[in-house]
């Protein structure tokens, strides 16, 4: 926290712009350590970064910050500027010192890391000025014409890394920044309620990948972040997050989630289990101490037929696969035959083959069934 005590400089000139009371879009940092690593981002560097020290509390800067939104969002402006708010309470005493900050609103230019211009309090007119004298003037890149470029070669690689990161997760958070260090105060309020209902969750930072950044917008239909995702079905943002866990849906969906992914994890080791030989028994006991005369009569025709050649499963040594097969097989009762992995039936189907004669037509030499 910081010692300094800033002054409060008030408003030099009315504000015109309108109103906009949400201000997910604007990048809060509380430290000089976020501070440098948000202008180290590519996605940043290029562009013409508004950086607003602020104080928290103050009616004059949160009126601003509204302000400077919808300045950024100026067709005159837009994808030329970004914008940053760093709380001059917190532990950004290096900064304030490194930039000879001693009052706020102070509004640092920054370009490439480096700050070309300020303007102490607000002055609409004279930052105004500024802005388009260093757009005029310097490198800055227009992102729309940037995406509008590679569009063509890379939406679709941009679209299938979307796919790929919504798939990597049962729960993903597309945030500004990571859960240690988050660079808004929505994604931080999002991270605190997963972690307070004990909800794990993978990340992927849009601000590391400003093209990723909007084309998942695109993507999803929603213009701001964080957005959260479950099952690679979006959820939305913090205050729908919100609703959702204060009534048990969110925590409904989870365990929804949860249970599909136990369901395919079971299949999956069912699978392996059906295809451990082309002919698989599932049966109660194993060949040498059966459990169930229904086995027994089993093992007797198949050795009468001299077909010997299958692999047995034992499944009162493991209830979950007793169980979980009836449901794989939609086949209620034991003992069971697969034959390449495609069910054949039980001692009935076994019986009923046999009497037809078809019973080695059915296993062939190699254990397929013809």
């Amino acid at each position: 926290m910081s010692d300094r005590k800033l002054n409060v400089l008030p408003t030099t000139t009315a504000l015109s712009f309108a109103n906009i009371s949400n201000i997910e879009d604007i990048t809060l940092l509380k430290t000089t350590k976020e501070f440098d690593d948000f202008l180290s981002l590519s996605s940043v560097s290029h562009t013409l970064l508004l950086v607003h020290i602020e104080l928290k509390n103050s009616e004059v800067c949160k009126t601003l910050n509204d302000a400077l939104l919808s300045l950024t969002r100026e067709p005159e402006f837009i994808h030329k500027l970004q914008l940053c708010c760093v709380n001059a309470e917190g532990d950004v005493d290096d900064l304030l010192n490194r930039y000879n900050v001693t009052s706020a609103p102070t509004i640092l230019l920054v370009h490439k890391k480096q700050v070309i211009d300020r303007v102490d309090g607000f002055n609409q007119s004279e930052l105004i000025k500024k802005i388009k004298s260093h757009l005029n003037t310097r490198d800055i890149v227009n992102t729309t014409i940037n995406l509008q470029q590679q569009t063509s070669q890379s939406s679709d690689d941009t679209e299938q890394r979307i796919k790929q990161l919504l798939n990597r997760s049962s729960i993903i958070l597309f945030m500004k920044g990571t859960p240690t260090s988050p660079l808004c105060g929505f994604s931080r309020q999002v991270c605190h309620l997963l972690d307070e209902n004990n909800h794990k969750f993978d990340y992927f930072d849009v601000l590391s990948d400003g093209n990723l950044r909007e084309r998942l917008k695109k993507h999803s239909n929603w213009p701001t972040y964080p957005q959260l995702y479950v099952n690679g079905e979006l959820v939305g943002g913090l205050d729908i997050l919100k609703e959702m866990i204060k009534s048990g849906e969110f925590q409904a969906k989870v365990r929804s989630q949860k249970n599909k992914e136990l369901i395919v994890n079971s299949d999956r080791q069912l699978e392996k289990l059906i295809n451990q030989a082309s002919i698989m028994l599932f049966i109660k006991g194993s060949k040498e101490q059966l459990q169930c005369g229904f086995t027994k009569e089993l093992l007797e025709i198949l050795s009468r037929a001299k077909i010997n050649n299958y692999k047995t499963f034992n499944i009162l040594e493991n209830e979950d696969v007793r169980q979980n097969l009836k449901i794989y097989s939609n086949w209620p009762t034991y003992p069971q035959i697969y034959v390449n992995g495609q069910l054949i039936g039980g001692l009935d189907k076994i019986k009923q083959l046999n009497e037809q004669g078809t019973l080695r037509e059915t296993f062939n030499s190699n254990g397929q069934a013809v």
